[in-house]
């Protein structure tokens, strides 16, 4: 069993490639509620993305040499992010450049601060997103001596088609060509958007070409059309999940059924898996909330943290999961 109070050796790591994300790296703006209701912008300016907060998560327990994060950078980044970033190894990001401006995005709060209320996003500058290949291929210092071996995807199902075409066919390439085969493997949280009974059939033969698929219950209770209770029991998401899987065994029986990892907040969170079937507990207690100062990115970091473990252990999901909930 893996020590997870100790970082690893280097030994454990032998042979092995990184964790990387094709989440985009994005320079985050805010607007809150005032007193009278108004939307008001405030002059904060933060590093963003779902990739970003799964890849901080990943290299907690991971050195910088495996954990990947490619940053497109525009002409308007601020060196301050830079600095920021290099702090966690220079070796664990790539900052390539872009024409024009980075990505930006306006974070909208009904709250008063920060964090508070009901939150909306939008894009306010051009997306530039990443691809399989930008990760695997030259000229990405990512794509050597090992390729990824663990790739976290936060996407709509249209998105998650393309990507995982795109990585079977580079699996394709690399043995007619004689290559060793790539390990890549990839960690799918689908977007709000994306989760509706309308979509199920194109999210579950996603999932059915995929390691692992991690919608939370919510999520995955709107797939299913299942109509969410106010307070949700680990019975409800047990529920859901036997039911999808149930769906995709019935649809692709010949094809080996992924590990489904269902976020339930503070609940914990459910697997559902050919190898291993259990609950994580959530790593904050109900009488430490007051730790928790913005819940943004907290379903990223927990992925994050499962790609760390599944490295670490060769994929064995159940040790995997005992590194999410930190």
């Amino acid at each position: 069993m893996i020590d997870v109070y100790s970082p690893p050796g280097m030994e454990r790591l032998q042979g092995k490639g990184r964790v990387a994300t094709l989440g985009m790296f994005i320079i985050d703006h805010f607007e809150v509620t005032d007193q009278h209701g108004n939307l008001v912008s405030t002059e904060d300016e933060a590093i963003g993305g779902g990739g970003i907060f799964a890849m901080i998560a990943a290299r907690q327990f991971l050195p910088s040499s495996h954990v990947g994060l490619l940053v497109d950078k525009g002409s308007d980044f601020p060196p301050r992010f830079t600095e920021d970033l290099e702090k966690l190894g220079k070796d664990m990001i790539w900052f390539r450049h872009r024409d024009g401006p980075t990505t930006r995005a306006l974070n909208i709060y009904s709250g008063r601060k920060i964090g508070e209320g009901h939150q909306s996003f939008k894009y306010i500058s051009p997306q530039l997103q990443i691809f399989p290949r930008d990760l695997i291929v030259d000229p990405s210092p990512f794509a050597k001596p090992l390729a990824p071996e663990w790739i976290h995807v936060v996407c709509g199902s249209p998105r998650m088609k393309l990507i995982v075409e795109e990585l079977e066919a580079l699996k394709r390439d690399t043995v007619n060509e004689g290559a060793s085969p790539l390990r890549s493997q990839l960690v799918w949280e689908p977007l709000p958007f994306s989760c509706t009974p309308g979509e199920s059939e194109n999210l579950i033969w996603l999932a059915s070409r995929i390691a692992i698929f991690s919608p939370n219950l919510l999520e995955l209770q709107s797939i299913l059309g299942i109509s969410p209770v106010s307070s949700p029991t680990h019975s409800d998401a047990e529920i859901a999940a036997h039911a999808f899987l149930k769906l995709l065994t019935e649809k692709y029986p010949n094809v080996p059924a992924p590990a489904i990892v269902v976020r339930a907040g503070e609940l914990g969170a459910f697997t559902l898996s050919p190898d291993w079937t259990g609950w994580v507990p959530a790593f904050w207690r109900e009488e430490e909330q007051s730790q928790v100062v913005d819940v943004t990115g907290g379903g990223n970091s927990f992925l994050g943290g499962l790609l760390a473990g599944l490295l670490l252990s060769d994929g064995d999901i159940k040790a995997g999961d005992v590194f999410q909930p930190f």
